[in-house]
């Protein structure tokens, strides 16, 4: 968001200018939340303290200026979405631009599901602070990759024989949406394991082994560190500014956190994964009109399904096997990553270069029938 392109709202085209009101009502919605986040830190401290009062009540509602902000940047998506639906006449997902404003869509649409499904905010003024902090997080990752669709190409292009389907919408945002809900149970895992991390460092109690393979798994794995570093280096900050205070959380804080972020991501999980599900249904339905196959054991449609059974394992370990805490959450991380690499990193493995699923990629024309003739094929090629 640059002053040059309010400058130039006027010559923008309509879904462009939909966009940069949806970032403005993010960054609104990041400066609401962490207002929020400075109330609720100060009304917990209060309870820790003993004191009385408003401070020390929890909020009992969930229309709190900042999820406000993010319902408004919902709908404003939505309507650039809609904006771009009409100029270019067909839903928008043929680009990777509009691919990812899909996605930015879905993460405040899911986040703003999550906000009352998940209830924090009525667990107390801590578990509001939480809440609060996962609106910044998702703010935050929405303007920067709003931020990233400016180098990209807006471009439009003709939708392509086999994605004219009534399947097309239905599928794209089932399975984007199931990304979203998905990524941000990640996140919350995350947020468990660098706590972890930062605690034995300043405090101790962990083993040294499991805070070099965190640290590893945090930095060196590639392409996550580009969400895992920025989180780090920032709650290695907020850790310092605790040790300084005498704030740091202790072995029983650490449990409790434990045990409670487990719980909220195993409730985002259980959002995300029926559509993540149901995603993959319609595109087996979907390939059976197209290529007359449900499954090709193409390079995209495997890594789904890998990431699909990672989830499909980390449920039969939490309800068969007893997994709780940490091992589940290592689980649900794991699955996390498999989405990125299924969303993003895809069209950069040697693999994904004779995929069918390449429709974004603005260098490739995409080759109809590599599955073999649709069935509408074979019979014209039989008269």
């Amino acid at each position: 968001m640059s002053l040059s392109e309010w400058a130039d709202w006027g010559q923008l085209a309509a879904s462009s200018r939909w966009v940069l009101a949806m970032e403005l009502c993010c960054a609104v919605g990041v400066l609401l939340a962490v207002h929020g986040a400075w109330r609720h830190l100060a009304a917990a401290r209060a309870m820790a303290a003993g004191g009385e009062g408003a401070a020390a009540t929890p909020p009992t509602s969930g229309w709190s200026p900042a999820p406000l902000a993010l319902g408004a940047g919902t709908a404003v998506g939505l309507a650039a979405l809609w904006a771009r639906y009409v100029e270019v006449n067909h839903f928008p997902s043929q680009t990777m631009s509009e691919v990812l404003t899909v996605f930015c869509v879905s993460l405040l649409a899911s986040l703003f599901v999550l906000h009352f499904a998940l209830g924090l905010y009525r667990r107390g003024p801590g578990w509001a602070l939480v809440d609060d902090a996962m609106i910044v997080i998702v703010l935050v990752g929405v303007l920067g990759t709003v931020a990233h669709l400016r180098g990209l190409s807006t471009a439009q292009r003709d939708l392509p024989p086999a994605l004219q389907s009534y399947w097309f919408a239905p599928h794209i945002c089932t399975l984007i949406f199931s990304y979203a809900t998905l990524g941000i149970a990640g996140v919350i895992c995350l947020v468990y394991f660098i706590t972890r991390f930062w605690s034995g460092v300043f405090r101790g109690g962990q083993t040294r082994a499991s805070q070099w393979l965190i640290l590893a798994a945090l930095t060196l794995i590639p392409f996550l560190h580009v969400v895992t570093l920025p989180v780090l280096a920032l709650s290695g900050v907020l850790f310092g500014v605790l040790l300084r205070r005498g704030k740091l959380p202790d072995a029983e804080d650490l449990k409790g956190l434990e045990r409670e972020l487990d719980d909220v991501s195993f409730r985002a999980f259980a959002v995300g994964m029926p559509f993540l599900t149901a995603g993959l249904w319609m595109g087996a339905f979907w390939a059976q009109e197209a290529w007359a196959n449900y499954w090709g054991w193409d390079s995209k449609e495997n890594s789904a399904l890998i990431s699909w059974l990672i989830y499909v394992v980390y449920i039969h370990l939490r309800l068969l096997g007893g997994y709780r805490g940490a091992r589940a959450m290592s689980v649900l991380l794991g699955g996390a990553f498999s989405i990125f690499i299924t969303f993003q990193v895809f069209g950069y493995l040697p693999d994904s270069q004779k995929s069918l699923h390449r429709y974004t990629d603005d260098e490739v024309t995409p080759q109809e029938g590599q599955l073999g003739p649709t069935p509408e094929a074979q019979a014209a090629a039989e008269r």
